[in-house]
């Protein structure tokens, strides 16, 4: 018929994407937004806060830091690049992780089953405004949560909640705000110079002398500024551990999949992605921390109390479990003559276990240290009345 048959000799990807591979001369780092995520603790009534960035590898490095061999680390321009779009993209992941625990997604391929449990259970409660702290009770009582429930099941009060920034109340002083910032350009990543300084730093340090004293409450501006920085190292380790977690288990279910079929065909069921709660994971290790900084106070002024107003020789003795710096409670016993109590600090709710003379166990709860400081001083009372001191 006259044609002639011809081989084609196709190159890898050059039919899906002939530039893949190639540099665009075109391309601008300059025009290449670089996003970070910022924890920001705010007393609303003085108006004072603290905040900390999640930092890159990079911009750790950049300082001119040696290695553990005494060299010191000088990355490529394009490797800086590369790592931070990761960390770029990693904040903006794991702040819309975060958000949908307020709003959750509500795209066409998302399960059905996921929305269908959103709405049948109550996660989070909606402030109409941001108030005095005052005039605010814990944000438990305001959500009317179970005080028998902790960590990931307590519920959020939500200031308010937008596109790139989500504010929630931490307990009934302090409110816990996550942004999602620009932090520079790819350009400015690979050029980046040794500045010695943080500029977040200087004006954390300008806020600490411009601010009255009590302007942060009952902590400390250097005490709000690293539960600021810890809170972003528990959201960072929840997440990467969450992530972990669903990879190993995609690749089970793809093993599932591939294995031969016995007898009846698999079905092949939707798995439900579950949600991590980081940021209510958060907010009750915030509340643990500033809770426990409060009682070891009240402890404090009740050990000078008994020798000073009450001439009382005998010691209070109190005893922490040893537990990890990030678990979701402190417990401590609490011991005064033959007075004996095991008290936990769950968030923003605190229990007192008794051991009564009937030999029954009493249980009561509080949502304050003042609540905590009165109940012991009369429970001290009543022990020296019944022994004459």
């Amino acid at each position: 018929d006259g044609t002639e048959a011809f081989k084609t000799k196709a190159e890898p990807f050059a039919i899906a994407d002939p530039t893949l591979g190639k540099i665009d001369p075109d391309f601008d780092p300059d025009k290449v937004p670089l996003l970070t995520l910022l924890f920001e603790i705010e007393k609303p009534s003085t108006g004072f806060s603290q905040c900390a960035t999640l930092s890159s590898s990079f911009s750790t490095m950049r300082g001119g830091a040696n290695d553990s061999g005494g060299n010191n680390k000088q990355l490529h321009p394009d490797e800086r690049v590369i790592e931070a779009l990761q960390h770029s993209l990693f904040c903006a992941s794991l702040f819309e992780s975060m958000r949908a625990e307020i709003i959750p997604l509500t795209a066409s391929n998302a399960p059905s089953a996921t929305s269908t449990q959103q709405k049948g259970q109550k996660s989070v409660v909606w402030l109409s405004s941001e108030m005095e702290e005052s005039f605010l009770p814990p944000p438990s009582v305001m959500a009317g949560e179970d005080t028998s429930k902790s960590g990931e099941a307590r519920l959020l009060c939500v200031v308010h909640c937008h596109e790139g920034e989500v504010k929630v109340q931490l307990d009934d002083e302090y409110s816990l705000t996550v942004k999602l910032i620009e932090a520079g350009t790819a350009a400015a990543a690979a050029s980046a110079e040794s500045s010695g300084i943080d500029d977040h730093s200087n004006k954390q340090q300008q806020n600490d002398v411009s601010d009255g004293p009590g302007a942060s409450g009952s902590q400390t501006p250097s005490q709000l500024r690293t539960l600021c920085r810890a809170l972003l190292l528990h959201s960072q380790s929840l997440y990467h551990e969450h992530r972990m977690k669903m990879r190993q288990e995609q690749l089970s279910s793809e093993k599932k999949e591939h294995m031969p079929l016995m007898g009846f065909a698999r079905v092949k069921k939707q798995v439900m992605t579950p949600s991590p709660h980081i940021l209510q994971s958060c907010v009750g290790l915030g509340c643990k921390f500033i809770f426990e900084k409060k009682v070891r106070v009240v402890l404090k002024a009740l050990s000078l109390w008994l020798a000073q107003d009450m001439k009382c020789e005998d010691k209070i003795v109190v005893e922490w479990l040893p537990l990890a710096l990030f678990d979701s409670h402190s417990r401590f016993a609490f011991i005064y003559r033959n007075l004996c109590m095991d008290i936990g600090i769950y968030g923003d709710v605190l229990r007192v276990t008794q051991i009564c003379d009937t030999g029954e166990f009493k249980t009561v709860a509080f949502g304050s240290d003042l609540e905590l400081e009165y109940f012991l001083k009369l429970e001290i009372r009543r022990v020296l009345d019944k022994n004459n001191y």
